[in-house]
């Protein structure tokens, strides 16, 4: 669906971006986790239905954090592989969890409740690592104080939910904060993170095409210059291998730099825009006038007249001949 058809449907109908619907997911999951401290435990099978939906918070928010500041491919397949991990063992830790009312904790239930502790605080260390993504790469200053604001709230809701209050003793002070904290970092969590995507929204990211480098305007400056350089695009048999090899550069970066920062097709349109520039000029000399149409040719690098004709027509609009008459 492209931008202008989006544009005329209904608000109701009108496509949903990935970030909203990850939005949701993690608001869901966030949502029902507090739910038990809200309400003061949830019983029966709705119990299950509440630990399954309320797991994977720590997963929802680093997929979030990808579609915010990933330029290129934010959403991959292994990232939805990773998210159904996720939730299958923090769900299954939390339905275990919940059909325990007494009695000792079986061995399993330790064990997927470790990996459940691992794989929260490597989601969590994975949403620090997308919101530092590209930082030094030239970022306005709108965009640097936008991860400057997120990096600080999240990581005061981790030291507050993780340092602080989680599994503190009942009469400490983290103790009697705790239900008040996480409600509070719960909520603030889903409000914050409508609020990044709505700035998102109105302050994209740049495009994903990375700007030209410094060294490409360089090597594009060698590549005319070479070619120049005693007419070696007169050369008939001459091969972009040949150039880079005059150059001491890999190919492939002179392929690159020749249809990248060149805007060339390839390289036989590049040599053969220099031979046709230099048969334009040879053919509107009038010292020129005698000279066959065939030898130009072969002054300018082609092995025979039809090439070069049909070369000539496609830069110029006219034929050779044509040209050179139009020109006298």
């Amino acid at each position: 669906m492209t931008t202008l058809q989006a544009r005329r449907l209904p608000p109701a109908i009108m496509p949903i971006e990935p970030s909203d619907l990850i939005w949701l997911a993690f608001t869901l999951s966030v949502a029902a986790s507090i739910v038990p401290i809200v309400t003061g435990g949830v019983a029966g099978p709705l119990a299950g239905v509440v630990a399954v939906v309320g797991s994977g918070g720590c997963g929802w928010l680093w997929f979030l954090s990808r579609s915010l500041f990933r330029k290129e491919k934010p959403i991959e397949r292994w990232n939805i592989y990773t998210i159904v991990v996720i939730v299958a063992v923090e769900g299954t830790s939390n339905l275990i969890g919940a059909n325990l009312t007494s009695g000792p904790k079986p061995e399993m239930y330790r064990i997927i409740g470790n990996a459940e502790a691992f794989i929260c605080i490597g989601a969590l260390v994975m949403v620090f690592a997308e919101v530092l993504s590209d930082y030094g790469n030239d970022l306005n200053k709108q965009e640097l104080r936008f991860r400057q604001i997120f990096i600080l709230m999240f990581g005061v809701m981790i030291a507050l939910t993780l340092l602080w209050v989680l599994n503190a003793d009942k009469n400490s002070l983290g103790g009697q904060w705790k239900e008040p904290v996480l409600i509070s970092t719960a909520l603030i969590g889903i409000v914050g993170t409508r609020l990044c995507i709505f700035f998102r929204k109105q302050n994209p990211l740049s495009s994903s095409k990375k700007p030209k480098l410094v060294g490409d305007r360089i090597l594009a400056k060698r590549i005319i210059q070479t070619l120049q350089q005693d007419g070696k695009f007169t050369i008939p048999e001459l091969k972009v291998a040949d150039l880079a090899e005059i150059l001491e550069e890999h190919e492939y970066k002179v392929s690159q730099c020749i249809t990248g920062t060149l805007g060339y097709r390839n390289f036989n349109h590049l040599i053969n825009s220099h031979r046709i520039d230099s048969a334009k000029e040879a053919l509107a000399n009038p010292d020129n006038k005698e000279h066959p149409i065939l030898s130009v040719a072969f002054d300018c690098g082609f092995n025979s007249v039809g090439p070069f004709n049909r070369a000539f027509k496609r830069q110029v609009g006219m034929t050779p001949r044509e040209y050179r008459a139009a020109v006298e």
